[in-house]
């Protein structure tokens, strides 16, 4: 996988020819990317191009991101509640992934 992008994204979530979804994409991407890079101390990156199981954690942080982008956690209408997933972290798969390039002790 090349460098995830904000299509990359989109298309992720098959949202591929959603214009204004794409641009949401684009502010995000490179937020996590740097946030992930951060997290890694730079472990999993290649000339700033992440490894392929990064770039998916990458992509999924995104896709949390842009389908919930005011981060909204809960929505009460009348009788009914919406619980939405909000980006407060990496899932457990995500850090699975990212703790493999990440030090963790000396």
């Amino acid at each position: 996988m090349a460098a995830p992008t904000a299509q990359t994204v989109a298309d992720f979530l098959g949202q591929g020819d959603d214009v204004g979804f794409i641009a949401l994409a684009e502010e995000h991407l490179p937020m996590v990317t740097h946030m992930v890079n951060a997290y890694t101390r730079g472990k999993g990156f290649t000339d700033g191009i992440p490894d392929d199981d990064v770039a998916a954690v990458i992509v999924s942080s995104v896709a949390r991101l842009v389908v919930n982008p005011e981060q909204y956690d809960l929505d009460t209408a009348g009788p009914f509640t919406t619980r939405y997933r909000v980006f407060d972290g990496w899932s457990l798969p995500e850090l699975a992934v990212l703790h493999r390039y990440r030090k963790r002790a000396l």
